[in-house]
């Protein structure tokens, strides 16, 4: 069953992409019902996970210390319950939402093949095939960034994430072979055998190759700018890519790889702190956008850090249960936000919006329950995680992460806070022209979700985009609630949390004890509590209160147009890399278009070309046809060779 579970998808993907045009609108049912179909088997083989050492299927032995097979353990199962069971509610919301749109069968193939290179890399029981399906992630990634071709900006950022996700996999092929040299072998089970006694520099080196893996995939600093301009792919796909799945790719890595980074502490060190500034960075620049998917998207990036900043100090069961949560309360926003985007015409622009409780109420509770979650409201699943998250900073002996940690909380309750009131509160701004709010003026082409004549197609039912929204609302509310289950405690249960946050202490003997904190976990949750409920009260003041309300037209063009400029810039990394990397590139390019392949590499072959033609017209005027001339050519040729030897036989 567990080959029925990886291949279902990638069989939906080939048969939509040989039969899109027969199947017509059938290619979104074929693509979501091959999806949920693999999120039934996975609750089929679940049982069978938790005992033992989880379902295995050798697939392929080529060498010594190489083989291929599929692994189903507690830790893969968590991801494929994420990649199947939401992914197929975002599937079926994607029929409705693509409703229309010229490449509707298109859409759904690369949705499933996605689906199906994220099935390889966390089904993968060893380094090849995780290789494998992190290199496949990246490219279905290019393809759905980019699925609205005619867009300049969304080629531009197809392009823009397959390159930053190329360098991710060349740190991932060094951390593979640093591994290999010092093991003889892939299999995760043979390397993690063999973590202990390796030496200290060649885990440090394979840990830090795994990592850029880790930081370009999941978006950590500096390889994250490719995210936020990711957006301009359609929002199904910012759900299923940059919300739920191929994000946490990196959360994946660093918790299957746990040996490693249990015994590599400058490894640990490294991850943490680029995980709790990424989790900073990312949502200070969520304070200025005003586009709600990348509002969405940094928060995105400030939340995987989160993740990345648990899982590197050695949280490893926090960190896995805030990708847990997350990838429910953000999914529904993302969907939510889809509501609004289809609703609007495309509209994705905060200011343009304003009252929309009203006009939009479902979507309106949405992405309130979502909002909640997100900031850590009490009760809602993201209270739970980033708690754990945060005061396992503390325990694992990391104050300093601890303090940005709770820094971060109460910016992303602003920042979040800001979104849903300027979205939802107030009266709407649509009809108000755009210099008047400080908008620039947009040079992308419209997104025509739209019939091949041109004419907008028929709406699908509200209930396709509705139904999965409101299916993920339930667990971002409760999906925390697993976490009692692995705590010690009155409240330790043995509930779900017991057996898959449970399973690195059972099954991987971490060395990342935790230390006893300084502060009590409740008195922790307290203040991290009262930053939040600061940062939600600063932003109802700027942006909900009556008195807000009545002048928002100036005050959001006053603080669009004095907005500090580093961090409408983002912080200037891409123009970092611009200059560092793009521009000398670009430059070796043109240097290499003028003169070396022109003068170099061609005018060799034309050189070669010539000499061969001039040596062909020297040789003809010899070939006379005379007797006499050939014979002075022997003459000349023995006269030759005569005193050759007379001459060396002379030397020698």
């Amino acid at each position: 069953m567990i080959f029925a579970l990886w291949l279902l998808p990638f069989a939906g993907a080939l048969a939509i992409w040989a039969f899109g045009p027969q199947l017509k609108r059938l290619a979104g049912a074929l693509g979501a019902a091959t999806v949920l179909t693999s999120f039934a088997i996975a609750l089929a083989l679940a049982g069978q996970t938790f005992t033992g050492r989880g379902v295995k299927a050798p697939l392929v032995s080529w060498a010594q210390g190489f083989s291929f097979g599929l692994l189903l353990d507690p830790l893969s199962l968590l991801w494929v319950f994420v990649i199947t069971g939401v992914g197929g509610l975002i599937h079926v919301y994607s029929i409705g939402y693509m409703s229309g749109d010229r490449a509707f069968a298109r859409f759904f193939a690369y949705m499933n093949f996605f689906v199906f290179a994220m099935l390889t890399l966390v089904l993968s029981d060893n380094f090849v095939g995780l290789l494998v399906g992190w290199g496949l992630v990246g490219l279905a990634s290019y393809f759905l960034i980019g699925f609205w071709f005619f867009k300049p900006s969304a080629v531009a950022a197809a392009r823009k994430a397959f390159v930053i996700n190329v360098v991710g996999d060349i740190g991932l092929m060094f951390g593979i072979f640093v591994l290999f040299a010092a093991t003889h072998t892939t299999t995760y089970a043979g390397v993690f055998a063999k973590a202990g006694s390796l030496a200290p520099l060649t885990v440090t080196l394979a840990c830090f190759g795994l990592f850029v893996a880790c930081a370009a995939k999941s978006a950590q600093l500096p390889l994250h700018t490719w995210l936020p301009d990711a957006m301009e792919g359609p929002t199904p796909v910012s759900a299923l890519i940059h919300a739920a799945t191929m994000v946490t790719a990196g959360v994946y890595l660093i918790a299957r790889c746990a040996p490693l980074w249990d015994v590599s502490p400058e490894a640990r060190a490294l991850v943490g702190t680029i995980g709790a500034l990424t989790a900073l960075t990312g949502a200070v620049l969520g304070c200025v956008q005003w586009d709600i998917k990348r509002i969405l998207a940094y928060s995105t990036m400030s939340q995987i850090g989160y993740m990345i900043m648990g899982v590197g100090v050695g949280a490893y069961q926090a960190g896995i249960l805030h990708f847990y949560t997350h990838a429910f309360f953000k999914a529904t926003l993302f969907l939510g936000a889809g509501i609004l985007i289809h609703a609007l015409h495309d509209e994705q622009d905060v200011r343009k919006m304003g009252g929309l409780a009203r006009r939009q109420p479902f979507a309106f509770w949405a992405m309130t329950v979502g909002t909640l979650a997100i900031i850590g409201f009490p009760g809602l699943s993201g209270f739970f995680s980033k708690d754990a998250v945060i005061y396992g900073t503390l325990e694992h002996g990391y104050p300093l992460l601890y303090a940005i940690g709770m820094v971060t909380a109460g910016i992303t309750a602003y920042y979040m806070c800001r979104m849903l009131f300027v979205t939802f509160f107030g009266s709407y701004r649509g009809d108000v022209p755009s210099a008047q709010l400080g908008v620039a003026a947009s040079t992308n082409p419209p997104v025509a979700h739209e019939a091949p004549s041109g004419h907008e197609g028929a709406h699908a039912p509200a209930w396709l985009m509705q139904v999965p929204v409101a299916l993920l609302m339930i667990p971002s509310v409760i999906a925390g609630y697993v976490w009692f289950g692995s705590r010690d405690g009155p409240l330790a249960y043995g509930g779900p949390g017991s057996l898959w946050f449970g399973y690195f202490t059972t099954n991987f003997a971490t060395r990342a004890e935790a230390v006893q904190a300084a502060v009590p976990e409740w008195l922790s949750t307290v203040l991290v509590l009262a930053l939040v409920g600061i940062g939600a009260f600063v932003a109802y003041r700027r942006y909900a209160a009556s008195a807000a309300s009545a002048n928002a037209v100036e005050r959001l063009r006053a603080e669009s147009l004095t907005a500090w400029r580093p961090l409408t810039r983002a912080l200037y990394f891409d123009d970092a890399i611009e200059l560092v990397f793009v521009r000398p590139a670009s430059a070796i390019g043109a240097a290499f278009a003028r003169v070396v392949d022109p003068q170099v590499l061609d005018g060799a072959v034309r050189d070669v070309a010539w000499l061969a033609g001039w040596l062909g017209r020297e040789m003809r005027a010899l070939q006379t046809g005379l007797v006499r001339g050939y014979a002075l050519v022997v003459v000349l040729g023995v006269a030759g060779f005569l005193v050759y030897f007379a001459w060396f036989g002379t030397v020698r």
